[in-house]
């Protein structure tokens, strides 16, 4: 029996592939807690920082569903890599910009490898991971994303004050040597798929209902989510006045909070909970979290009080639609494309969710109270679309 069919040996190496994920999300984090110093020293509008928050998710909302369909043609392990080359490289890229076209321009590069990993590394967990572990794994892996963006936004306030934000840049296209020589250890074989590549595979997860509905209900989930959690800090800093440290330290919490939803998740899924409740649930909370950190005139401590709950319930949704993947592929072939599709409504999401939000907050003459209508109808359709997706369940039971 292999390494990696061995009980003792399987959790090292979905861990290593989790933590290269988690690497990958700090591509997330680095814009939010940078954003006060970017705004000041490239001179940023309030509509151009949430352009640097959302046109990183430009690449993936065009063409999400492609990167999973080339990642289950040419191997997981490849695109991943290639997800770590082309991030580094957009990271230096980055680091040497001095205009705000151009920062934006180094985001949708960034993109590029950070969704070439994110729809390649799910499906190396489900392999490795056995029938007894895999929605508790799955539920692990969505907890990359706030989890990663959080320690950016953490750490990333220390490395700014003393390095810059190009400093910060440049550290983490660094840590993807070790991700790489990390992944490479942990990957299993590759598996001939027998599928065919390009438009069929694709056309055949878009047949899938289940699929389709976990890509709108990620969609839905994540422009609420990156609306929200992305300008904590830039709230903090210019109406209460806080310094950037602190400020990025309580958006590092509220991020981190997140996962705490995405592991319950796959507990609770595991033991009966329907994730048509979890996500109708989840949505709930993050509407309520959302009128209690965008009403003007709240004390502060209420409104971070109402961003950890937004997240910390938020949570749930990610982890539940991952640990779905599997279930809702019309083979274990399709693992990536269907990741790719659900990735694709995350961006079109995070794409759409920052610029509205801004753009809402601009025409209210600064009062964020008025991003409130888009994330008040953003959390009803989530809970119809998590409705929807309960229904196709309880049709294949």
């Amino acid at each position: 029996m292999s390494d990696i069919q061995t009980g003792n040996r399987r959790w090292p190496r979905i861990w290593a592939v989790f933590l290269t994920g988690v690497a990958a999300a700090f591509l997330v984090g680095k814009a939010p807690a940078a954003l006060p110093v970017l705004r000041e020293e490239l001179s940023l509008s309030l509509f151009q920082a949430g352009l640097v928050v959302s046109m990183f998710s430009l690449v993936a909302a065009a063409a999400g569903c492609l990167f999973g369909a080339l990642s289950d043609r040419f191997g997981q392990l490849r695109l991943a890599v290639a997800g770590l080359f082309a991030a580094a490289a957009a990271g230096v890229w980055g680091a040497q910009v001095h205009s705000g076209e151009w920062l934006i321009m180094t985001r949708v590069a960034e993109g590029v490898g950070f969704f070439m990993m994110s729809v390649s590394l799910p499906g190396l967990i489900i392999r490795l991971a056995d029938d007894r572990t895999r929605q508790t794994a799955m539920g692990l892996w969505g907890a990359y994303l706030p989890l990663g963006a959080g320690l950016v936004l953490l750490a990333g306030a220390v490395i700014i004050s003393t390095l810059g934000w190009r400093g910060l840049w440049l550290a983490i296209s660094a840590t993807y040597v070790l991700c790489l020589a990390a992944l490479v250890w942990a990957a299993p074989p590759r598996q001939p798929s027998g599928v065919p590549a390009g438009r069929g595979r694709i056309a055949a997860v878009l047949k899938t209902p289940g699929a389709i509905m976990l890509a709108v209900v990620f969609g839905c989930y994540s422009g609420q989510y990156m609306a929200v959690t992305s300008f904590v800090p830039l709230i903090l800093v210019e109406r209460a006045g806080w310094g950037l440290a602190p400020a990025a330290a309580v958006g590092a919490l509220i991020m981190v909070a997140n996962t705490t939803g995405n592991i319950a998740s796959g507990f609770l899924l595991d033991r009966g909970w329907q994730r048509r409740s979890l996500i109708v649930l989840a949505a709930a909370m993050m509407a309520a979290g959302a009128v209690s950190v965008m009403t003007e005139g709240l004390p502060v401590a209420l409104r971070i009080a109402g961003a950890v709950l937004f997240s910390s319930f938020g949570g749930m949704i990610p982890g539940s639609l991952f640990a779905g993947v599997a279930r809702h592929s019309p083979s274990p072939a399709h693992v990536s494309t269907v990741n790719g599709l659900m990735l694709q409504g995350v961006a079109i999401g995070q794409l759409i969710g920052p610029a509205a939000t801004t753009w809402l907050v601009g025409m209210g003459g600064g009062a964020w109270s008025w991003s409130l209508a888009y994330l008040l109808p953003m959390a009803a359709l989530t809970m119809l679309a998590g409705t929807f997706l309960g229904r196709i369940e309880r049709a294949q039971a």
